[in-house]
């Protein structure tokens, strides 16, 4: 027997994935640098398209909460641009079939879409859905973890990034032996000093890897 289920309903919490899939938090300190050290300048031209991107995005988030649609319109799309994913050698799936397999009694299939592939380095973004209330962006941990794993076959180390709008956090996944990641801290663009700036030049960083 086959059973396909939807990503969110058989991966709940980072439990599920440790339990199924045999992932854990990595204890080394050296596992995740790529988005604090050795970071690429941000050109003046940047700089102007960095605060032309927050302020439309502060414009339509003054009124309410922005839908997933909004969010990749106003700050995912723009900000893959300044970072130079949308130009060759990179390629963009929008939004992209996972599939992940679970070898249990039943063979469970995991299904889910990813809003954002970048298909050269595989970096995974995960735009996050606010209706009613702003949802925090490790609230999608389990979601994108499972999606990377679904393509970790093919490449021993990938990186995902998700957001909410409001914040940004990263993510690298590696398998060797077994399944391994780390995070990033949050970055946020609600402060007037924001940092989104930050976020651009860990972008770019994992463009040039």
């Amino acid at each position: 027997m086959v059973l396909i289920i939807g990503v969110r309903e058989a991966i709940k919490n980072l439990n599920d994935l440790q339990t199924k899939l045999n992932l854990s938090q990595t204890e080394e300190d050296n596992f995740f640098l790529e988005w604090n050290q050795e970071l690429p300048e941000v050109t003046e031209s940047e700089k102007t398209a960095i605060t032309r991107i927050k302020k439309r995005y502060d414009y339509h988030r003054s009124s309410s909460l922005l839908l997933e649609g909004t969010v990749n319109l106003l700050l995912v799309f723009p900000l893959l641009e300044v970072a130079g994913f949308l130009d060759p050698p990179f390629k963009i799936k929008s939004p992209e079939s996972v599939e992940l397999i679970i070898e249990d009694a039943d063979k469970t299939i995991i299904r889910g879409l990813i809003d954002v592939l970048v298909v050269k380095n595989s970096l995974w973004v995960l735009v996050i859905e606010s209706k009613r209330n702003s949802i925090p962006v490790a609230a999608a941990l389990p979601q994108i973890l499972a999606y990377m794993m679904a393509n970790s076959q093919s490449q021993q180390t990938i990186y995902g990034m998700v957001t909410n709008g409001d914040s940004f956090l990263f993510l690298k996944l590696n398998k060797q032996e077994k399944y391994q990641y780390d995070l990033s801290r949050e970055f946020s663009l609600l402060p007037r000093k924001h940092e989104l700036s930050q976020v651009l030049q860990i972008l770019k960083n994992l463009g040039q890897l």
